[in-house]
Parts: structure tokens; C-alpha cells; sequence
């Protein structure tokens, strides 16, 4: 029999494992029913084109690997088979780096917690909790760091980095990289931070993985660059050569009425145009023919891409129907989005064009009365800059698509240490706007910018008073990838709920519907009379702000820079459609409350009502 000393050196003390992360997933990793519409036994013969990255990924000769993934190609199972096999087959301290501790913390919960639990090499390593009520006990100490016999998994956001200090790391798995922030505070780069923590290991491995974002600005495109640059090409049925599925190659037939058929939707081969694919799943012959090829094999690196194309998941023909939808309402930030999540690009944004507040002002629109919404607006809501004298504020009206309706811009003049400068904000936040069906409507949501401090105190104790009116304070935070609306807090000196707000998204957002064309969903309109305030000099603010990427001592630097001093109506705009997007607001349930509105003459002699629907 085994003695004491013999269990314990057997469980501590493995040999090196021959399995390959492929083969450890094949025979080991179970997906719950919980974290997958395709439960049951891991197969990589579903994702061919994952073996390689794992096997890379767990071997002994490659120290980094990166992924630039379009989403829906199983990118996140990528990840956690990798994790699974360090935790089984080589035991060593596991770190994976998520864009946000709430996304840690989520990830941990939902998808390695039942990936332990259910998978047969998995099941029953995580160690006991001090009070032996186990590792799932509720508290972010047990979330964030799961520990297994010979090593541990740390789970840290990228937002608050503090989880990496003097931590020995063998093991970074960077998770979504393009949605860290460019600096978490005092400690610098959060992936920068995580990959010093390996230093120590001779045999460390470094898997970086994100969907793109903007060509100038994403980490995942810059690592990916750097690497050999691989592409999974598979062979052509018909003339054996090797091509890469790429969208270009997709055609399509619509009809008379611009509506799709879905039977001409294809995929032909660039070399002999024969139809690979229909415009149904792929067939999974093609994905078994395919391997990756280096077309940058100089590199020090392993870096791969792959694109929803090559998904197992994915209907050809709804890509399409998506593509086309974007192109039919001039959706930028919807081709965007398909660019980055779809095809696994990234984004080449676009240049600020200076004449583009005299398009819009020459853009501008007669709307039906200067007293009465114009059709189509179902939602109101407001942004307010603070400045030092003065406040300014501006009214949207949003209907469905989010197609927006510029409703007014006022300024008024006095301190924000002055009770009667917010006493006239008041008059206008509290305004009934009639409907063209008669019907009295209010803002629903109303952001206001605390300022660099100087009046935030003020701004606060304003908010605060009229919360449950939805009127809240929020905080501009720079930098690519920061989420355009973060978790609110309320640490400040009168406990005012505060949102923190990704101004670099927001001014995406809004200059991407600015530059769509055409009437419909995103689109903006303006009236033309002035006195609701959209004059030249609106505009000039509006625009005043172009994207610039800068190579600055070898880094790229992005953001966004001010080509005209003023620019509070740009910040207005923001906060605006920040506000809408707060209310997360279900528009057809709007409209249909609306289009059963009691008659004018009752609604008149009732008390502005809250419209549902969000």
C-alpha cells in the first residue's frame, strides 16, 4: 500500500506531461450545458483551426503567441483549454488579465468555475476554502484566485492592476487586450505590468487574444504585426490550391426590391472561382483541409488571424444580410463593428474632415413647428458642459434606430456657484415638449459633466437632490477602449451618484452618426431656426475635434485633438447619447405607449408622465 508521503509526492510532484493542449482538451475538457449552445466532450476536430494556437500554446519551445480573432470562432474555449491544461498537466501559477474586474469576476463565475466542476481532468483540483465551505464561496478573494495542487489562477481587471504586484506569473492569458485601458494610474500599462510579472520563468508563456479595434490605437494589431503573421488556408475542392476565406470573395444576388437571395449567397475561390461555400454553416471538410501558413516567418513570435468566415457557427448568408443592412442605412459605427467582430480587422478610422460644420449647418432642416417635436421623436434627454461662467446644455430627441433629432442648445450665463444659474437649468430640464400627437413629454435622462474639480462640489449636491428624475453626474475618462459608460460610484463628498464616461468612445459614437448621409437609423437631424440655437458657431464646437494617431518616440499615440478652442457641444452631444444609451430604452415599446396616448385635452390637464418602455 502507499504510504502518506507517497500520495503526496505523486500529487504534488508529476512528471512532465507528452500530451499536446489539443490532446489534453480532446480527452479531458467537458462544456457545461451552461456556458455553450454546443454542450458535451471538447472536440477540435469542430475548430480545426484551434489546434495549432493550443498546441503552441502548451509546448516547450514557444514563449508568446498572439490571437487577433473575429468573435464567434471560440477564442474564450481557446483560452480556458489552455488554462485547464496548465492547471492539470504542468501546475504552475496561472494569471489571466480581463479588461475589468466586474469582467474577472464574471468570466470566473460563469465559465471556469463550471469548466472545473464538469470536466473529468478538472473536476475536484480546486483546494478548499480556509472555512472548508469550498472555492465557490462568495467572496472576491475565492472569485479572483482559484488555487489547484502546484500552482494557482489569479484573475485581475486591467482597470485596477493592483492584483499584479510582486506575483511570479509562469502563465499570462490576456484576455480582450484592445479594451484595457492605456494606463491604469500610478502603475502604467496594465499588460506591460503583466508581462514583467513572468520575468522570472525561463519557460513562461505569454497568450495575448482580443478582437480588434482602431488601426492605430489597438495593442492586438501592433502584437500581431510584431508576429510571423499566420492565416489558416484551406485547400479549394476543385483546384487544390491554398486560399485564405476573406470577404472579398463573397457574392451575392438581390432582387428587384434590394431584398437578399439567400440562395446566390457564396463563397468562391479567388484562384478558380469555384463556389466553396454556400450560404449556409461551412462545411467541415473545408475547415479539415485547412492549416496555418507564416507570411511573416522571420518574426521572433507565433501570431494569428481568423475571421468569422472560417466559424462553424455562423451562416454565410446572415453576414450578409447584416452587411447589407449596415451599407442600406449608412451605419459607420455598425461597419465598424462589422469590420472589428465579424472579419477580425481592424478599423482604419477616419480622418476629421474641417469643413464638416458647414455641410452640416448648410444640412440643416425646416421642422414642422418651432413649439411642437417634430415625427418620429419617442425619447428626450440632455448633456450639460460646466464651465466657469456659464452652463450649456443640449436636447436630443431620439425615435427608433436611434435615429436623433437636435432639439435645442442653451447657454446660461452665470457662476455655477450661483444658486440661480441652476435654478434657469432647472426651467429647461423640467419643460413639457408636445408631441405632434398632442401628447406632453419631459427629459428623461440628463448627464452633467462634474468638471476638473472646480465646481464639481456644486454639480453633485445639484444631482443628488434630483436623482430619481435621472439627472446624474459624470466624469470624462480618456483613452481608447475605455468603456463609453463604467459603473457608477458614489464616493464623493455628498454621495452623488457618479458615472464615469469613455469620452473617446462617446466622440466616436457621435462623429460617426454625424457623417451618415442619409435619413433613417443613427441619422442626426437640426432645424434650421436659430433661435433653438444650431447656428455657425454650434457646428464649429460640434467639429471641433478630429482623430489623430502620432508615432511619438516608437509608440502609438491616438486620441482625439482639438482643431478649434471651443468644443462644448461636442461634449453636450456626448453626454447626450450617453444618456439615451443609459435609459437602454426599447423603442418600439415606446411608440406603441405614445400611439395609445389619451386625447390632447385630457393629457393637458394631467401631470407630465414618465414614459415606459426602459
Amino acid at each position: 500500500m502507499r504510504n502518506l508521503w507517497t500520495e503526496q509526492f505523486l500529487k504534488f510532484c508529476k512528471p512532465v506531461s507528452r500530451l499536446t493542449g489539443s490532446q489534453w482538451a480532446d480527452a479531458n475538457r467537458f462544456i457545461p450545458l451552461s456556458t455553450s449552445a454546443e454542450p458535451g466532450q471538447w472536440r477540435t476536430s469542430r475548430t480545426p483551426y484551434l489546434k495549432e494556437p493550443m498546441d503552441a500554446a502548451t509546448d516547450k519551445l514557444t514563449e508568446k503567441i498572439v490571437l487577433m480573432f473575429s468573435s464567434q470562432v471560440g477564442k474564450s474555449e481557446c483560452l480556458l483549454n489552455i488554462l485547464g491544461y496548465y492547471a492539470d498537466q504542468e501546475p504552475a501559477p496561472q494569471l489571466m488579465l480581463q479588461p475589468t474586474v466586474e469582467m474577472a469576476e464574471a468570466f470566473s463565475k460563469e465559465r471556469i468555475g463550471p469548466m472545473f466542476r464538469d470536466s473529468p481532468g478538472l473536476a475536484g483540483k480546486l483546494e478548499e476554502g480556509k472555512n472548508g465551505r469550498g472555492s465557490e464561496k462568495k467572496s472576491s478573494a475565492t472569485i479572483l484566485m482559484k488555487h489547484y495542487p502546484g500552482g494557482y489562477l489569479a484573475m485581475v481587471g486591467a482597470n485596477s492592476p493592483a492584483g499584479l504586484a510582486s506575483r511570479p506569473i509562469r502563465v499570462l492569458l490576456a484576455d480582450e487586450v484592445d479594451r484595457y485601458p492605456e494606463s491604469a494610474g500610478k502603475e502604467g500599462d496594465p499588460l506591460k505590468l503583466a508581462v514583467q510579472r513572468t520575468q522570472n520563468f525561463s519557460n513562461r508563456k505569454i497568450v495575448l487574444v482580443s478582437t480588434p479595434t482602431i488601426k492605430g490605437s489597438s495593442k492586438i494589431f501592433r502584437e500581431y504585426e510584431k508576429g510571423d503573421q499566420r492565416k489558416f488556408k484551406v485547400q479549394c475542392p476543385e483546384c487544390k490550391s491554398d486560399i485564405e476565406l476573406t470577404w472579398s470573395s463573397v457574392k451575392w444576388t438581390c432582387d428587384d426590391e434590394g431584398a437578399l437571395i439567400e440562395e446566390s449567397v457564396g463563397l468562391y475561390c479567388p484562384e478558380c472561382g469555384a463556389k466553396i461555400r454556400g450560404p449556409r454553416k461551412i462545411n467541415p471538410d473545408i475547415l479539415n483541409s485547412g492549416a496555418w501558413v507564416a507570411t511573416n516567418p522571420e518574426a521572433k513570435y507565433r501570431s494569428y488571424h481568423i475571421n468569422a468566415l472560417y466559424s462553424p457557427w455562423v451562416n454565410l448568408s446572415d453576414l450578409v444580410r447584416e452587411w447589407l443592412e449596415i451599407n442600406r442605412h449608412k451605419d459607420k459605427m455598425g461597419l465598424m463593428e462589422f469590420i472589428n467582430l465579424k472579419l477580425g480587422e481592424p478599423w482604419e478610422q477616419y480622418g476629421g474632415d474641417t469643413d464638416l460644420w458647414e455641410y452640416l449647418l448648410k444640412r440643416r432642416e425646416y421642422y414642422p413647428a418651432s413649439e411642437i417635436l417634430p415625427d418620429g421623436v419617442l425619447l428626450l434627454t440632455a448633456g450639460v458642459d460646466v464651465q466657469h461662467d456659464r452652463l450649456e446644455c443640449s436636447v436630443y430627441g431620439w425615435g427608433v434606430g436611434r435615429e436623433c433629432w437636435g432639439i435645442c442648445h442653451v447657454i446660461i450665463p452665470g457662476r455655477p456657484d450661483d444658486a440661480s444659474t441652476w435654478q434657469q437649468l432647472d426651467g429647461l430640464l423640467w419643460k413639457q415638449f408636445r408631441l405632434s400627437t398632442g401628447m406632453n413629454i419631459t427629459i428623461q435622462c440628463t448627464l452633467i459633466d462634474s468638471g476638473d474639480g472646480t465646481y464639481s462640489k456644486e454639480v453633485y449636491e445639484y444631482t443628488k437632490a434630483r436623482e430619481r428624475n435621472r439627472i446624474f453626474s459624470i466624469k470624462g475618462r480618456g483613452g481608447v477602449g475605455v468603456p463609453f459608460i463604467g459603473r457608477p460610484t458614489n464616493g464623493n463628498v455628498v454621495g452623488a451618484t457618479l458615472y464615469p464616461l469613455g469620452v473617446d468612445s462617446g466622440k466616436t459614437a457621435v462623429m460617426g452618426r454625424l457623417s451618415i448621409a442619409s435619413e433613417g437609423p443613427n441619422f442626426v437631424h437640426f432645424p434650421m431656426h436659430e433661435a433653438a440655437g444650431f447656428g455657425e458657431a454650434f457646428f464649429k464646437q460640434l467639429t471641433a475635434e478630429v482623430w489623430e494617431t502620432k508615432y511619438e518616440k516608437g509608440k502609438v499615440r491616438s486620441g482625439w485633438r482639438k482643431i478649434r478652442e471651443r468644443n462644448e457641444a461636442l461634449d453636450c452631444a456626448v453626454y447626450a447619447t450617453a444618456a439615451m444609451e443609459l435609459l437602454t430604452p426599447n423603442f418600439d415599446l415606446i411608440r406603441q405607449y405614445l400611439t395609445g396616448a389619451k386625447p390632447q385635452n385630457n393629457i393637458a390637464r394631467s401631470r407630465p408622465r414618465r414614459i415606459s418602455g426602459f
